[in-house]
């Protein structure tokens, strides 16, 4: 599902959670916890019971006070991807489910290799998902199983609480988040589940930025309703200026639940949207 060449890129680069996480097993990411690594993270006073092993007798000569140094734990986080596979996803030129499938591979790929728990689920006409994974098979059965998915059908923002994820971590939802419904009651029960949201808005080009004009019949993709359209420059920007809210919309959403969103386009390359996960603090070298 990914080149040589783009897992070259992806092994030079990892995920960037924003809080603290507590995981169950070792891992690369920073615990809330203090524990005994190569990382210093700070001191505090000895109290009994304390492991005496931990006392810093350097503080002790210059304060005449029992210091313990602490040092950061590395555990594992779990990663949570979610894609959007209904059917509106196979709209656009080129298609958004293929661009979504190498996404969240590339994501997989990332919280693989920092020794994360990755599940992967999609919302659409039946809510199907993988156990959380790890380990050298767990890329190849994530593969796999995104290979078996087609969209159809229509995702729905209660979805996302169906996806009863059991750890805390991060939540990434790929979709071009496309519904009437609000997306902000289910993002905050992500923040319940002491998980971060991440709400990545994968849009082909012309939806972006349209290029239609006159006559039209257009079919809507999960609903199959019609309706005859005289496309105007004045529509199209009354389009885009939907789009723009809608956009903030989810913006405000995610960043209430603690969270953040972005965008890309379907048309880009891996690298470049790596490059915007980079930009906006998700993605780190």
């Amino acid at each position: 599902m990914l080149s040589p060449a783009e897992l070259s890129l992806l092994s030079r680069l990892d995920l960037a959670y924003r809080r603290p996480v507590s995981g169950l097993y070792a891992g690369e990411r920073r615990s809330p916890r203090a524990a005994r690594s190569p990382e210093f993270a700070d001191f505090r006073p000895y109290v009994a019971g304390d492991d005496f092993r931990q006392i810093d007798w350097r503080a002790y000569a210059r304060l005449e006070r029992l210091m313990l140094r602490l040092y950061v734990a590395e555990e594992e986080s779990s990663l949570n991807l979610v894609l959007d596979a209904s059917a509106s996803m196979t709209v656009g030129s080129p298609p958004k489910w293929p661009a979504a499938r190498r996404l969240a591979s590339a994501l997989a790929f990332l919280g693989l290799s920092s020794m994360d728990r990755v599940a992967v689920g999609v919302l659409g006409n039946r809510q199907l998902r993988t156990p959380h994974l790890r380990g050298n098979t767990a890329l190849a059965r994530i593969w796999t199983f995104l290979e078996d998915v087609e969209p159809r059908g229509v995702a729905e923002p209660s979805m996302l609480t169906d996806l009863d994820w059991p750890r805390p971590g991060m939540t990434v939802v790929i979709s071009d988040f496309f519904t009437e419904t609000s997306w902000a009651p289910a993002v905050a029960g992500l923040r319940r589940r002491r998980q971060e949201p991440l709400l990545w808005q994968l849009l082909a080009p012309d939806e972006e930025n349209p290029s239609l004009a006159g006559d039209w019949k257009l079919i809507e993709a999960e609903s199959e309703q019609e309706r005859e359209l005289t496309i105007t420059p004045a529509l199209v920007g009354e389009y885009l200026a939907n789009l723009a809210a809608h956009r903030a919309g989810i913006r405000r959403a995610a960043e209430g639940a603690g969270g953040r969103m972005l965008a890309s386009l379907s048309s880009q390359p891996l690298e470049e949207q790596m490059l915007t996960g980079m930009t906006a603090g998700v993605i780190r070298r």
